[in-house]
């Protein structure tokens, strides 16, 4: 091919790339074109060229004079395509806990209520998923889902699309210039010619990284299960850790669809049982949180560390505290005037158990979440107690806030209160860094790990061991767990989510990791000194008056003709489930096809409060389950396809069906207590 010829195939290439970027990633298409434009101008220096040599391109580094290959790049592809094999223990990511389930043991899980074991719903598949599609001994027949971390020029990812055709890639690269010359090589649009997708990540800092590879792992989530990746040696593979971290932290993983269920309706049993949700929706401007400095206090080593401090300085704030820490505060005779809690288990009662006289805490606040367990609430005074909803939401435009952890619940909650000021102590989302503590002393599952940053990739999920340094709050680089650091993101997203205005200040007290948009401030700093004692009597009754006008202990007629909706729409579900069962299916590629219908079918966002409860309980299932399904479809060891179609239609539609009458079980219970007690007024 003449130079000429080349040059112009090389023009052509970027143009339809460009558009192609322009149609599908206008973001990115922004970057390279600010890019281009810097080069034009002269006010960035390139520090590559893109290289004809012979048959095949290759990039020199201007600086150095190294070229980013040093090889045929073409041979480089065909190799890379070659070592690309469909084992599940090579390169791959596992998206779900690694758990052994004997056939006996399904049975006595499946006899126990799904809201009792979160296996109850799932353990015959896992079991048959043992016995048939062992990760050690079995095969994929397709690769579904594909990372690419490093593009190069990109002739590796064409090479390997043409090998594997998935469904979707993920294509990671740090470097925007060389990202843009890999324009000139790979056409991008023409691997998507078959129904591809394409998730990039190019130039992205730590947010939008976490953002698009949320986006991957949700786009054909049913295809997780197993995700092979391939490493450029000339990219760090930094990200692949982060990947992982990412992976560990999804939803179905650290807040299943059994819990889920249990949140959802636990408010309409509070309501049962005489307790007031809490409008956390509407403005709290002009109150006192706009006026007091709040003091947030978690169980994080920062906490056990600053006790002498705390006593001196906590009649300064309003002091909001997570359960943990009452009996510590109760021996330092710290009185708390807001008590934060979230938990639904009754591996919580130990932490009130142990507090010796509850009548300590008269005159304190306890702001609890609506999946607390029943029998924690007894121990409180009634009339402090508020609920604020979670995913639910009975109570028109009371809003809610959820996520995996109560310190970051209460740093949420505390914005959505409209806190101005805001100090945060034992907030660490790290470890102790001498000692490797993970929690303070008065917690439960406070342990020692390990200050040694892992270093594997891949491969099993393990997530409260691994640990990782992240950026600190007064440390350059500090040690974490990767799920301390997802606690850590979801503060960072709940930030962005509730900015009740733009005046309020977040000071971060705590010796661990940095927290976005909080201010380090040491507890000696003068400002602290310069506060002003506050009445805590005359603040628990404005707290106490300002609660109850917010908040209401029934639901309004509007209110229960969504629960009506919410059951019809369980009939729906559960209808279509039943069409699917008696569905003839001539092949596994019908039934895959049919089933991914169905799957789709049942998910589909209708965007009213009588789908999005059932919705998001089905879709946490279905992220548990579906990887099993799809790899049982998918394992190529498994040829009696007749036995699979009869057992995955016995074991999971009726699974399914399962968890859609618990759930409609338990609206119709409150809608029957409703008409009783409109019967008797």
């Amino acid at each position: 091919m003449q130079h000429t010829d080349i040059e112009q195939t090389a023009i052509h290439t970027y143009n339809e790339n460009l558009l192609f970027l322009q149609a599908t990633r206008p973001d990115l298409f922004e970057k390279i074109s600010a890019l281009s434009h810097a080069i034009e101008r002269g006010f960035y220096k390139e520090k590559y060229s893109l290289e004809y040599k012979e048959n095949y391109f290759d990039v020199l580094e201007a600086q150095t004079g190294k070229w980013l290959y040093g090889v045929n790049s073409l041979k480089h592809a065909k190799i890379s395509a070659e070592s690309i094999n469909y084992t599940k223990t090579d390169n791959v990511y596992e998206t779900f806990y690694n758990v052994n389930i004997s056939p006996e043991y399904a049975q006595e899980l499946e006899q126990l209520s799904i809201a009792d074991n979160s296996y109850s719903g799932s353990a015959r598949l896992i079991s048959y998923s043992n016995q048939y599609a062992d990760k050690k001994t079995t095969t994929m027949k397709k690769l579904y889902k594909f990372i690419f971390l490093g593009v190069g020029l990109g002739l590796h990812i064409t090479a390997i699309h043409e090998k594997i055709n998935s469904n979707v890639y993920f294509i990671i690269e740090d470097d925007l210039e060389l990202f843009r010359l890999s324009l000139f090589v790979t056409n991008y649009k023409q691997i998507t010619a078959k129904g591809a997708t394409i998730v990039f990540s190019v130039f992205e800092d730590e947010e939008e990284f976490a953002n698009s590879t949320k986006m991957f792992l949700n786009e054909h989530f049913i295809y997780n299960h197993f995700i092979k990746f391939f490493h450029l040696l000339s990219h760090s593979e930094k990200k692949l850790k982060t990947i992982q971290g990412t992976i560990v932290g999804q939803n179905y993983l650290t807040f299943n669809y059994s819990a889920l269920t249990t949140s959802l309706l636990r408010p309409l049993t509070h309501l049962k049982n005489g307790y007031r949700l809490l409008d956390i929706g509407s403005s709290y401007a002009g109150t006192v949180f706009t006026k007091k400095p709040v003091l947030l206090l978690g169980a994080g080593p920062s906490f056990e560390r600053n006790t002498q401090w705390l006593q001196e300085n906590h009649h300064k704030f309003i002091v909001v505290t997570v359960v943990p820490l009452l009996a510590k505060l109760q021996e330092l005779g710290i009185k708390p005037d807001i008590v934060t809690h979230v938990h639904g288990f009754s591996d919580a009662l130990p932490h009130v158990q142990k507090i010796k006289d509850f009548s300590f805490f008269d005159e304190t606040i306890s702001l609890f979440g609506g999946f607390t367990q029943p029998e924690f609430l007894e121990y409180f005074k009634k009339e402090n107690v508020f609920i604020f909803e979670g995913s639910s939401r009975y109570k028109h435009g009371y809003n809610g806030i959820s996520s995996s952890n109560i310190g970051s619940v209460t740093y949420g909650l505390l914005l959505m209160l409209y806190t101005k000021d805001m100090y945060l102590l034992g907030l660490d989302f790290a470890l102790d860094q001498e000692s490797g503590q993970t929690h303070s002393d008065t917690h439960k599952y406070a342990r020692k790990v390990e200050l040694e940053e892992d270093e594997s990739i891949g491969g099993e999920l393990i997530y409260n061991q691994e640990v990782i340094k992240v950026k600190g709050n007064f440390k350059e680089e500090v040690f974490t767990t990767l799920l301390f650091n997802g606690w850590r993101n979801e503060c960072h997203a709940i930030q962005k989510t509730y900015r009740t205005f733009e005046n309020k200040h977040i000071y971060n007290l705590s010796d661990g990791a940095a927290i976005k948009e909080t201010i380090p401030m040491h507890l000696e700093d003068t400002h602290i000194a310069s506060l002003n004692d506050i009445n805590k009597h005359e603040l628990y009754t404005q707290l106490h008056t300002l609660f109850l006008c917010k908040s209401s202990d029934s639901l309004t007629e509007a209110e229960l003709h969504d629960l009506r909706l919410r059951l019809n729409y369980c009939d729906e579900i559960i209808q279509t489930l039943h069409i699917h069962t008696s569905t003839p299916h001539q092949n596994i590629d019908m039934y895959h096809y049919n089933l991914l219908g169905v799957f789709y079918k049942i998910l589909r966002d209708e965007g009213d409060v009588a789908s999005s409860d059932l919705n998001y309980v089905i879709t946490l299932y279905l992220q548990l389950v579906s990887g099993y399904i799809f790899d049982l479809i998918n394992t190529k060891e498994i040829t009696n396809h007749k036995k699979l179609i009869k057992y995955l239609d016995k074991v999971v539609i009726p699974q399914i069906i399962r968890v859609i009458d618990y759930f409609k079980d338990h609206i119709q219970d409150y809608l029957d207590y409703a008409q009783m007690k409109q019967d008797k007024s």
